[in-house]
């Protein structure tokens, strides 16, 4: 299966995770406003469900428009959607380990889901400088993160991804075509 074909069928999957988490939160049968203003519930007064129930179609019809219904690469462009994705499960890891303590299995099998997607993305456009910015990056940042215990490594690894993958994108290497066409 290629890696586009994967990214549809993880997006989808996601899609099912993210309704059984809505049907556990009791989203369809429950008052909106009383989730939306119940502590550690809701971001800005959006139940956390409503982003899983969101997110992961919109991920499913990205990944399927960009890579012409699985039969071509995913676009390099779908790793900025998905690294928004990964800053807001670092919050939702700080707000499970830090502020409640807790966490669930269905939990961690959605952070892993987006992280999946991620990967897949990264894994097919290997060979793309920015690609191993953010690859390189990451795994820096997760390195210096286990400093800091278990968030640490999420929120220094997303970091670091973003920043390799910036830094490679502005300052491209000397094999890049980049600069081999200025040094022309």
């Amino acid at each position: 299966m290629s890696a586009s074909k994967a990214f549809i069928v993880v997006s989808a999957v996601g899609i099912v995770a993210a309704l059984y988490h809505a049907s556990l939160e009791g989203a369809f049968t429950t008052n909106f406003a009383a989730v939306s203003y119940a502590p550690f519930a809701s971001f800005f007064g959006v139940p956390y469900w409503v982003f899983g129930v969101v997110w992961f179609p919109l991920v499913l019809v990205l990944g399927l428009w960009t890579s012409t219904l699985g039969t071509v690469a995913l676009r390099k462009d779908l790793l900025i959607l998905l690294t928004i994705g990964n800053v807001f499960t670092g919050y939702l890891w700080y707000l499970d380990l830090v502020v409640i303590r807790a966490f669930t299995a269905l939990y961690v099998a959605l952070y892993a889901i987006n992280y999946v997607l991620t990967g897949l993305v990264v894994f097919q456009n290997r060979s793309s400088e920015i690609m191993r910015g953010f690859v390189y990056g990451t795994v820096t940042g997760a390195i210096l993160g286990l400093l800091f215990g278990p968030y640490g490594v999420a929120a220094c690894g997303i970091g670091g991804g973003i920043f390799g993958a910036i830094r490679n994108h502005v300052m491209p290497t000397e094999s890049s075509p980049r600069t081999s066409r200025r040094s022309r």
